[in-house]
């Protein structure tokens, strides 16, 4: 999978690309990321992407225009990559190009990122996410995006809270995603038996677990943890699943 960040502060990204399993996927070829910074498509010489609100706004409003010149430059780049496509009479690319990218724009919305978001999104071969600043983005860049990418184009939102920018919530987002895809985790139970399971309907919290040593200060872990009865075990959680639910 291929994550492309437009931001104008893509520094935030650095050490979250350069750590941990994100780090080891790339490693691994299993992940690339690319950043696009909207200030390159800023038509002024001093590359201002943002501006006043119309009619006493308070606060500033990304520009639409250099957002949607950075995502078009990112389509450009994974069209142009597609040579084995059959052309139509047109020279045009034939089908399937627009299902190997989504683009997301992380904003306060009706859609609320889930695990089944991460699931529908996790065979995608690029993802375009757009982190807005200020008071976001003027709706123009919105409004283009579903003209043109109706099918592609995606406004998440996380919970109902805002932060600074969209950089955080795609990070969150990126993570909820990459470890759907295989070899990413090493162990495939991890992500087969975890919360919000969508084989359960997204209605389980997973059970209490614990490891080593066996009592920590006054707390013991449970007998039947340590019995060796496996059906007793399965047992037990699942009754402490169903009682987490409650």
């Amino acid at each position: 999978m291929h994550i492309h960040i437009v931001s104008i502060f893509p520094d935030i990204f650095k050490s979250f690309i350069e750590t941990s399993l994100i780090k080891k996927a790339q490693e691994k070829k299993i992940l690339k990321f690319s950043f696009t910074n909207p200030r390159a498509f800023a038509p002024d010489r001093h590359q201002k992407i943002d501006d006043t609100i119309y009619w006493w706004g308070a606060g500033l409003l990304m520009k639409a225009k250099p957002a949607i010149d950075a995502v078009e430059s990112i389509i450009k780049k994974i069209k142009s990559k597609k040579t084995k496509v059959p052309l139509d009479k047109g020279g045009k690319q034939k089908g399937g190009f627009e299902k190997d990218f989504q683009i997301i724009l992380p904003s306060p919305s009706k859609e609320v990122f889930t695990q089944k978001t991460a699931h529908s999104l996790s065979d995608k071969k690029h993802i375009i996410f757009v982190c807005t600043r200020y008071e976001g983005i003027d709706y123009r860049f919105e409004q283009y995006m579903k003209k043109k990418y109706k099918k592609q184009f995606q406004k998440i939102s996380l919970w109902q809270f805002i932060t600074l920018g969209g950089e955080i919530p795609a990070m969150t987002m990126i993570e909820a995603i990459t470890r759907l895809i295989p070899g990413v985790i090493k162990e495939e139970a991890s992500r087969q038996d975890e919360s919000y399971n969508i084989q359960k309907n997204m209605n389980n919290l997973e059970y209490p677990q614990y490891t080593k040593p066996e009592e920590v200060l006054w707390m013991k872990i449970p007998k039947i943890l340590i019995s060796g009865h496996h059906k007793n075990i399965d047992e037990r959680r699942e009754k402490k699943t169903k009682k987490l639910k409650k």
